[in-house]
């Protein structure tokens, strides 16, 4: 019998372990995560390219070591770092966790983290293999939407309480007729607005999806929609606030059937909350444009009141931004301005203008 011979070529060899090094190297960038490994007998650490980049440094900027790791780690997270490592050593087992680690630049970075010590059993010093994975959007995903919870939750409750209320004033026989009156304004408000609250919230997950869908109650057929028959209902639609007169100026430059690239009663939902948010936060004078722009349709929302302080711009198009005034909603309405020009296909952003007031920008496409 023939004995089989490998014929394959040193080179061949290396250059198929160089691109398995190549993919390796890759599907760790994909994934954020490092390799690392530690030779406690000589104290020699190695790591990867990515751990690098996790740290915020550049392949090479320092030397590996644990103690660059531990010196980066943020200081309320140090010292338990440190003691799981050697306990892991200690005891040959292995350990997993969360942590931070604070960048050059100041930005901080959660982790999760896993070891596992490997020894061959004639008693020599074992090694530590492990991977650091970036974790930091999940954990700001999970912070937000414990957030969002947490809001949803006080902005529903506030309304039912006062159903409730209501409801027990309601039931008392000998209730005089202005006390029945006030009852019943207070029932027939808050229901409303408990109505609203929970329309939006379905609506802001309906719109958070790739393709927007008949689904709770929301469905999104996109077609041409004459632009300023919208805001012209839109804001007539508007309740004048007290001490805030109203006067928006539709100025439509192009001509009165310009149309755009949006579903008819959603549009009008958007000048809806912008025009009502211009109330709320900005001056009396609101005023609405609209300009063609290379195969666009630019329309600006404008008023003359103090502006949106900088602290609150990151997270202006959230669900309840926490910058409304007092008794005036949880703050979704310019969140669901944001999905919604996302599911029109356009988009939506903010300016100040100088010395005072603001500019709410939306980009559609033409008709």
């Amino acid at each position: 019998m023939t004995e089989a011979v490998d014929t394959t070529a040193p080179t061949d060899v290396s250059a198929r372990l160089h691109r398995l090094e190549r993919q390796f190297t890759e599907i760790q960038r994909l994934a954020q995560f490092g390799s690392w490994e530690w030779d406690i007998a000589t104290d020699v650490v190695t790591w990867s390219d990515e751990l690098y980049w996790i740290l915020g440094l550049a392949p090479g900027d320092l030397q590996p070591a644990l103690g660059a790791i531990l010196d980066r780690a943020h200081p309320d997270d140090r010292d338990m770092l440190g003691v799981t490592v050697r306990r892991a050593i200690a005891d040959r087992v292995s350990y997993a966790l969360d942590h931070r680690l604070v960048r050059p630049d100041g930005d901080v970075r959660w982790c999760h983290s896993r070891g596992t010590v490997i020894a061959n059993g004639r008693g020599e010093q074992p090694r530590l293999y492990g991977v650091t994975i970036d974790i930091t959007e999940r954990r700001r995903s999970e912070q937000f939407l414990r957030e969002f919870i947490s809001n949803a939750a006080h902005a529903l409750g506030t309304p039912s309480a006062v159903i409730v209320q209501a409801a027990h004033v309601l039931a008392d026989s000998t209730l005089a007729k202005s006390d029945y009156d006030a009852a019943m304004g207070a029932l027939t408000r808050q229901s409303t607005r408990l109505r609203e609250l929970s329309t939006n919230l379905f609506d802001l997950v309906a719109l958070d999806t790739s393709a927007p869908s008949v689904m709770f109650g929301l469905s999104i057929m996109l077609g041409p929609v004459t632009l300023a028959d919208k805001v012209r209902k839109a804001a007539e639609g508007l309740s004048p606030l007290r001490g805030v007169a109203l006067d928006v100026d539709i100025d439509i430059d192009i001509d009165d059937d310009i149309a755009v690239l949006a579903e008819p009663a959603e549009l009008e939902r958007v000048f809806v909350n912008l025009l009502t948010n211009a109330q709320i936060h900005g001056g009396p004078n609101i005023s609405v444009t609209a300009s063609r722009l290379a195969g666009e349709v630019i329309v600006e929302v404008c008023d003359d009141g103090p502006g949106i302080p900088n602290e609150y711009l990151q997270s202006l198009f959230a669900p309840f931004a926490k910058r409304q005034a007092a008794g005036q909603g949880p703050g979704l309405g310019l969140a669901i301005v944001h999905q919604l020009m996302r599911a029109f296909g356009g988009a939506v952003s903010y300016h100040r203008v100088e010395p005072h007031g603001s500019v709410f920008a939306l980009r559609f496409s033409a008709e």
